[in-house]
């Protein structure tokens, strides 16, 4: 019991590091917003307007999420500089342009929560306005899931950069030919100079200057010459 109330002071403490704060609150906009979503979804072909409006506000504060997440990543942003600049500086690198990508973004995550706050306000099968809030709120929740997602797979291949090769090392490896089969060697039958003989090719037959065929010469019997 008293592990648990330890841990559970540690991770109180932690959250005042904003390295680990930004860790923890990206998976919040990313599963949120598919959650969400998905929720919203499901609820809009029910035709349940409670379980709607629950949706909407998920994927309100999800997108919210994004304030405070850029927030902790510029402050964790110098001491990650710090600690890598000269083990990996690549890392530093990416780390930065993921920040500056995510602060471009944010105006979407935004308009995402905006959106989503009006569809709530409105209602989403009150009218048509309602309707096409809800579309929107559908489009832009698409939207900042691909660029969410994207994000954190760049973030991904800066700290673990086996990513990059998508292979395993043993990939790479030449191929195992195999022996030739048993039907392929020739027999034991055959000795090597008939295998030889039969792999050589043909001799052309010798032919005269007229381009025939020279006669074969006549043989004498041994009693003739004798």
């Amino acid at each position: 019991m008293s592990d648990s109330f330890l841990q559970i002071e540690n991770l109180i403490s932690a959250f005042g590091d904003p390295e680990y704060r930004f860790l923890i609150l990206e998976p919040m906009i990313i599963f949120g917003l598919i959650f969400g979503l998905l929720m919203f979804a499901t609820a809009f072909f029910m035709k349940a307007a409670k379980l709607q409006t629950a949706a909407l506000v998920i994927i309100g504060l999800s997108a919210m999420v994004h304030i405070p997440y850029t927030a902790a990543r510029s402050a964790a942003q110098p001491r990650m500089e710090q600690v890598h600049k000269i083990s990996s500086p690549s890392l530093v690198r990416e780390f930065n342009n993921n920040s500056i990508s995510w602060r471009q973004n944010g105006w979407k995550f935004f308009a995402l929560g905006l959106v989503a706050a009006a569809a709530i306000l409105v209602g989403t099968q009150r009218n048509r306005l309602g309707l096409g809030l809800a579309i929107v709120t559908v489009l832009f929740s698409m939207v900042g899931i691909k660029n969410a997602l994207w994000l954190h797979y760049r973030d991904s291949i800066a700290f673990h950069p086996n990513l990059k090769i998508h292979q395993a090392p043993i990939d790479s490896r030449e191929k195992y030919s195999p022996p030739p089969r048993r039907s392929e060697l020739p027999s034991s039958g055959t000795s090597i100079s008939q295998s030889r003989r039969v792999s050589e090719p043909s001799r052309p037959r010798a032919t005269s200057v007229s381009g025939q065929a020279p006669k074969p010469r006549p043989t004498v019997p041994m009693k003739a010459i004798r």
